[in-house]
């Protein structure tokens, strides 16, 4: 059997590195340059494609690559933000680029520590019944390497996060399904997104529990927020470049309108009887979207009633409408065919 066929059956190690330009890998975040980083050479089955719209909000993304690139990872990293502001999103493109394997786990208040860990499934094996075990994602990370994505891991119960001590610590983490423990692979990453710092109940996301400190305290914190007006123009413009600049710019005064309006003029909540409607960065792009698809002879108030306004509480309804009223004015009503022909 000649070399090349032996190389040609030989298994793949996708924990191989290579040392790559960082302007190569990511050419939004840094200009071409002598500075390196290392990402794993050959792309895991496991990996996730990110979505090829987002544009990262830069100094966040390089303190987050800099958890990623450190010989250590101390800490856990937590994305905080409010609804739309791309924490899942950060996680998936620094993922992608990098070649790791991403397993994501959907937290919610009934999941159990088992859901983590796995079980016991049937299945037929040579024409007989067997039992076998089947890890769940967070066990596969662990054990596998890669992306342990917790998302909106501030709606666990108590149970789930005094179980998931030991794992976001990085320590050999008991599985009790399965009587065994196992230790964190040198490349395995944990990462979980959430919108409050686990202070409980919250008016916006009343679905969110309170964690003990003894958690949070094993996460280095990255706060996400939503993008400034040059950010979201660059999101538009790559998103809808068909749409004429003048109703762009009106999507993202009226996005930031009602941000003012629910978190105040610097975000920091600092607001009296504010909205609990979100106009996030998710929703410009959708309303973007809408008003193409649903055609040049439907209004704009047509598209975000469906994108928006539908969603908004009766208590929130009249200072909403309001708002688009002072923002786009008669335009609201206007099909876009006529917006287009507006100079």
């Amino acid at each position: 059997m000649s070399a090349l066929a032996i190389n040609a059956t030989a298994p793949i190690d996708y924990t191989e590195m290579e040392q790559v330009s960082a302007h190569l890998v990511f050419p939004e975040l840094f200009e071409p340059s002598t500075v390196m980083l290392k990402r794993r050479k050959h792309r895991h089955p496991d990996c996730i494609a990110s979505n090829p719209m987002y544009i990262p909000e830069s100094e966040n993304a390089k303190l987050a690559l800099v958890w990623l690139m450190a010989p250590h990872q101390l800490l856990s990293l937590g994305l905080q933000g409010h609804t739309g502001t791309g924490k899942t999103e950060l996680a998936l493109y620094l993922a992608d680029k990098l070649n790791l394997p991403t397993y994501i786990v959907k937290v919610h208040a009934r999941m159990n520590p088992q859901d983590l860990e796995g079980s016991y499934v049937l299945d037929v094996e040579n024409n007989q019944t067997v039992t076998r075990k089947e890890y769940g994602p967070a066990a596969k990370a662990y054990i596998n390497g890669g992306i342990l994505l917790l998302d909106e891991f501030d709606k666990a119960s108590g149970e789930l996060t005094s179980a998931m001590h030991l794992l976001v610590e990085g320590k050999p983490w008991p599985l009790e399904m399965f009587k065994e423990t196992i230790t964190k692979h040198p490349q395995c990453f944990v990462i979980g997104t959430a919108n409050t710092y686990g202070t409980g109940h919250d008016e916006r996301y009343i679905t969110s529990n309170q964690m003990d400190q003894a958690f949070l305290s094993r996460f280095m914190w990255i706060e996400t927020v939503y993008p400034n007006v040059i950010q979201e123009s660059k999101i538009l413009e790559k998103f809808a470049p068909r749409l004429p600049l003048h109703l762009r710019n009106d999507i993202i005064k009226l996005a930031n309108a009602f941000r003012d309006a629910a978190l105040g003029v610097n975000r920091d909540g600092d607001i009296e009887d504010p909205i609990q409607c979100i106009f996030s960065t998710r929703v410009v792009v959708a309303w973007a979207y809408y008003i193409q698809a649903f055609g040049v002879f439907r209004t704009l108030r047509k598209s975000l009633d469906s994108v928006f306004l539908k969603s908004v509480s009766p208590e929130d309804a009249e200072i909403v409408n309001d708002i688009v009223s002072k923002v786009f004015g008669d335009d609201i009503d206007k099909s876009l065919k006529d917006l287009l022909a507006k100079k």
